[in-house]
């Protein structure tokens, strides 16, 4: 073999040209077979000599194969492969996983884990080259690993053949004189080292049949720039200007390369920046079937339990808009979601008609049909007996739940579900091959043919190339562009293979490399990959967004490269690349010209014409800074009595929300957002589920007393106690943590008996639980007149009320928290116009007395340690009724007149540990602190900034 080695790939196409000529020289017919590093390399190459031989005419007899086509080729005819397929990775892991379960060995811990038959699939190609009388040198686990490799090997042998076997038939082949004579001339150009062996081993026969190498290694020359960026993110903004620059000066689209150190996060950042610019590019597509919510969706499907479908993940999966349900009108995702998280049955709205709320308890019976329907579809999956059984269960489920909407659905869509189709007929092969199935490997067999499934984007020689590093290699290009090109990225962390150590490595010789020398490798392929373009440029990232930390230049780059300005630096004061002499400031997307066109002197909001859109955006902002009370800052006065309706009942707590952030009550209350709070992923019993526990509890016990004239029993508190315990206990919880609080709870429980006592010896007897008024047609509101004249109406329920033998009533209400945003009760009867359940029910209270004249008292019985089992109330007295008039007047009018400043919610009304999902901390906790510092000044805010201002 001999060897010829320039600085460019357009050098090294100059000697290639020469050595065919030469070749030719007596014999124009003569044959030359070129091999190269890869099939788009292959193309610039016969592409460039068709271009140049015999003065443009081309040349016959001139072909370009990858090793792997020359190998194909060399078989074709084998007498020994022609009733064989190509091994692939799904078979090879099947017979592997079925090897694992027959006889795990070492690996028994794990054999039933799908990434160990994963882990030595990805081996399996290099322990095809490892020879029997070798298993002697071989550590323990590395004499494991063969074993089983080669027990899943030795029943695929009949029906399929390996690419290491395929080499080997093409090495025996070379050494045919037939075949010497119909390749002809051998040129290998610009061929780096390759990492299988027996591609390895192929190429050395090749070389010995006289191959000639033509090679070209990059230098840092003075067409060579090294250009450093604040991160990922800008580096692919500078390098598209870059790219501009390029095309403005008139060099072809297909004649400029950017390839990249890794895929994540450059693949995507490109195509999508490339694609902002208008630019078309040729290359890998960045999304591949893996991200397609096709099969994002029926991977979370098989995810789920049959009989107790997760809810939340049904959920997920509806929102990406891939479930149907044909001849079923299924409601949208948001819907449901709702109808999950608030059933109907448990909804407590102030408004909300009979026939509105039929339709959801219709709408929700449809959708739990639906997930009934969806686990009974996923159930045939998981119980398939064969694999021709789970792939026709598949098929099902695909077309059942995840068809077509309709005949004009988006090509991407319908491409991802004809790919996911033949994955799924493919299973149906693992008949005999792999083990029984079962869900696990099922969804882990499906999900590897699915990430193995791969994207192109565009047509060769019609765009900008795109790529990873190796796709640089021999190409043939004006400009090439690498990026990411720093410590960490390039050279990448190259890791050790456990199941096959350097050790091997280095006692069986051979083909195999060894981390040092992958290492090797991978820096000759960037200085090859360097090689390709005229003018070159590399980019490295100072640093990582999507991570922590500085990056430092590659190893391999020379140091000082030149630092980038800034993205925010570009928009403010033109291109933050080096444009070339002459060249103007390049605004490489629509987005970066208008933000610019915004920026520039005198143009201000102007700029922005007739886009009602963007007006609308800048007056929002400004007056959220300045502290303008506007309708972007919850001024709806302009519908100013049409807010809620007041023949409506309100409950008293619907006034303390306003109070505690309008901005809270106006979605919550008015436009009827609910948060999605999932009980489901909590370690333990929460506040407010241990307050409906605590409810529970006691209305069931003075129920049964005052209704069913069971006489006081503690050891029945403790009963109706247990019982709650069950249902409420939800399996997610730590189990110890559960135990605890059941032992707290039952200590409180016992604790209230005796206080309850205490009171029975007093005089008070129980006389209704959880009394409601206003609730329906039968249960009249509590009306309070305002001092406007108009009257307002009460709904709720009260927990308890108790009669005293002398005539007295008390309003007793539950609280199972501390007392501390309640101390001002004894202060003022509405805590200053924050709270108001206890006038309201007082109110409600003197309705059921005996004689106008009794004494009315309602009280917060704090029913846990941690508010000492203390009491906090007071006589409703006309003083309390006037007082209750007033403070719920103001806020009254104000939810009338449309007052809804965006305030934050007060800390206190977040848990401790502040993990509690808020409105506030939706829209940005931090935000609304800021802006509210400004807004509450505001002067249509005057009127109500005793209540505004008073929590904090």
């Amino acid at each position: 073999m001999t060897i010829q080695t320039t600085g460019s790939v357009s050098e090294a196409l100059g000697l290639l040209e020469t050595r065919i000529a030469e070749a030719k020289a007596a014999d124009p017919l003569a044959p030359i077979t070129i091999i190269v590093p890869s099939h788009a390399a292959g193309l610039d190459v016969t592409r460039y000599l068709g271009r140049t031989l015999n003065s443009g005419a081309g040349s016959v007899g001139v072909r370009a194969f990858t090793l792997k086509d020359l190998a194909t080729e060399l078989v074709a005819a084998d007498p020994s492969l022609i009733e064989r397929s190509p091994l692939t990775p799904s078979i090879r892991q099947a017979a592997i996983s079925r090897a694992l379960s027959e006889a795990p060995g070492d690996f028994e811990q794990v054999a039933d884990q799908p990434a160990t038959a994963r882990a030595i699939t990805r081996t399996a190609p290099l322990l095809d080259s490892i020879a029997t009388h070798h298993d002697a040198d071989m550590p323990g686990l590395v004499r494991e690993v063969l074993r089983i490799h080669r027990t899943a090997m030795a029943g695929l042998e009949d029906r399929w053949f390996t690419d290491h076997y395929m080499f080997e038939c093409a090495g025996r082949r070379l050494r045919d004189p037939g075949t010497a004579r119909r390749l002809g001339t051998l040129i290998g150009f610009m061929l780096g080292a390759q990492l299988q062996p027996a591609v390895a081993a192929f190429r050395r026969q090749v070389e010995e049949a006289g191959l000639h190498h033509i090679q070209a290694t990059g230098t840092f020359n003075e067409n060579t720039s090294l250009l450093s960026a604040s991160d990922a993110d800008d580096e692919v903004r500078t390098v598209v200007r870059l790219v501009i620059e390029r095309l403005r000066a008139g060099v072809p689209g297909h004649r400029i390369g950017v390839f990249h150190s890794t895929a994540h996060p450059y693949r995507a950042l490109l195509t999508q920046r490339l694609d902002q610019a208008g630019i078309t590019f040729v290359g890998p597509a960045a999304q591949r079937l893996a991200d397609a919510p096709l099969a994002r969706g029926l991977l979370q499907l098989l995810t789920l339990d049959p009989d107790e479908p997760d809810v939340r993940t049904i959920l997920n999966v509806l929102a990406e808009g891939t479930l149907v349900w044909h001849g079923h009108d299924l409601p949208s995702s948001t819907v449901c979601e709702r109808l999950h998280t608030n059933p109907p049955s448990e909804e407590d709205d102030d408004d909300e008609p009979d026939e509105r709320l039929a339709a959801k308890l219709e709408q929700l019976a449809l959708f739990r049909t639906f997930v009934d329907a969806l686990g009974a579809g996923v159930r045939r999956v998981s119980e398939a007996a064969s694999w021709r059984t789970a792939r026709l269960a598949l098929g099902a489920l695909l077309s059942d739940f995840m068809g077509p909407r309709s005949t004009n659905e988006l090509p991407a869509k319908a491409a991802a579900r004809a790919a996911l189709l033949d994955i799924i007929h493919s299973l149906g092969n693992l008949d005999g091959i792999g083990p029984a199935p079962r869900p696990a490997f099922i969804r882990s067999t499906l999900e590897d043919n699915i990430t193995a499934k791969g994207g192109w984007t565009g047509k060769s020689g019609t765009g900008v190339v795109i790529g990873g590093y190796a796709d640089a290699v021999a190409r043939d290009l004006d400009a090439v562009f690498l990026i990411g090109a720093a410590e960490g990225l390039a050279p990448a962390r190259i890791r050790e293979n456990p199941l096959l150590p350097d050790s091997v490595s280095e006692a069986i010789g051979g083909d195999l490399l060894t981390v040092d020398q992958r290492a090797r490798v991978a820096k000759d392929q960037f200085l090859s990959a360097l090689a390709a373009g005229r003018l070159r440029v590399i980019l490295t990232p100072r640093g990582d967004l999507r991570g922590s930390g500085d990056k430092l230049p590659s190893r391999w780059l020379p140091p000082e490269p030149t630092s980038m300005k800034s993205f925010a630096y570009g928009i403010e004061h033109g291109s933050p690349t080096i444009a070339s002499a002459g060249s103007s400031a390049v605004a490489a997307t629509g987005q970066e010209w208008r933000l610019r066109h915004l920026l520039t002197p005198g143009h201000g909001i102007r700029a922005l014409g007739e886009d009602d859109v963007l007006h609308r955006a800048v007056t929002a902002t400004r007056d959220r800074r300045t502290g303008v009370f506007s309708r972007y800052t919850g001024n709806l006065s302009a519908y100013a009595g049409e807010i809620i309706e007041e023949s409506k009942a309100l409950s008293p707590t619907r006034l303390e929300d306003w109070v505690h952030s309008p901005f809270s009550f106006y979605l919550k209350h008015v436009l009827k957002v609910s948060i999605f709070e999932d009980v489901e992923l909590e370690v333990q019993i929460n506040a407010m589920q241990r307050g409906n526990l605590v409810h529970k509890v006691m209305e069931d016990y003075v129920r049964e007393i005052t209704v069913q004239q069971r006489g006081r029993s503690l050891d029945r508190l403790m009963e109706l106690a247990e019982a709650a315990f069950a249902e409420f206990a939800n399996p997610a919880w730590l189990p110890h943590v559960w135990e605890q609080n059941q032992a707290r709870l039952r200590q409180d429980f016992r604790r209230l008996f005796e206080k309850d006592g205490e009171t029975a010896l007093d005089g008070w007897d129980y006389r209704d639980a959880e009394a409601p008024f206003g609730m329906d047609e039968v249960t009249l509101p509590v009306e309070l007149e305002l001092e406007d004249g108009t009257v307002f109406r009460f709904r709720g329920k009260v927990d308890r009320i108790d009669l005293h033998r002398d005539g007295r009533i008390r309003v007793v209400d539950y609280k199972t928290g501390k007392l501390d945003k309640y101390k001002d009760l004894r202060k003022h009867p509405t805590a200053y116009g924050t709270k108001f359940q206890l006038p309201v029910y007082g109110l409600f209270a003197r309705s059921l007395a005996e004689h106008t004249s009794a004494d009315v008292k309602a009280s917060y019985w704090f029913t846990s340690r941690a508010g000492n089992f203390e009491e906090i109330g007071y006589s409703v007295t006309e003083e309390v009724v006037d007082q209750l008039r007033k403070d719920a007047g103001l806020i009254i009018s104000a939810i009338r007149d449309g007052v809804f400043p965006s305030k934050p919610e007060p800390e206190q009304h977040i848990t401790r540990d502040r993990t509690a999902v808020t409105f506030t901390s939706l829209a940005g906790q931090l935000g609304m602190d800021q802006h509210w510092v400004e807004l509450q000044n505001a002067p249509e805010l005057v009127r109500y900034a005793q209540l505004l201002k008073g929590e904090k």
